[in-house]
């Protein structure tokens, strides 16, 4: 007579290897701030024209994954390009 138990034939399920994880691309963004304006005002724009932001200028910077804050930190000049100092990390939502 044949068992209904199939966990004497299936195999174990496979262990996803932390080097794997490891390699998986992800986007990071830099929130600075934020502005309303309407339709007119962004079709005016012009290049050196200036849009104020929410923030005062020494305001921390979130870094966001997939929409959530992860990290916050401070806006510094690396080389020719910006970075940010973390000052700060999230804890990871359970």
């Amino acid at each position: 007579m044949m068992s209904n138990d199939l966990t004497e034939t299936t195999p174990p399920a496979p262990r996803i290897s932390p080097q794997l994880i490891d390699t998986v691309g992800l986007e990071l963004e830099a929130v600075l701030g934020r502005t309303a304006m309407t339709v007119g005002e962004l079709a005016a724009l012009k290049s050196g024209g200036v849009v104020p932001l929410d923030v005062p200028l020494n305001q921390q910077v979130e870094l966001r994954l997939n929409g959530i804050a992860v990290a916050r930190g401070e806006l510094v000049a690396v080389d020719d390009r910006f970075g940010v100092r973390l000052e700060e990390i999230v804890a990871w939502p359970q």
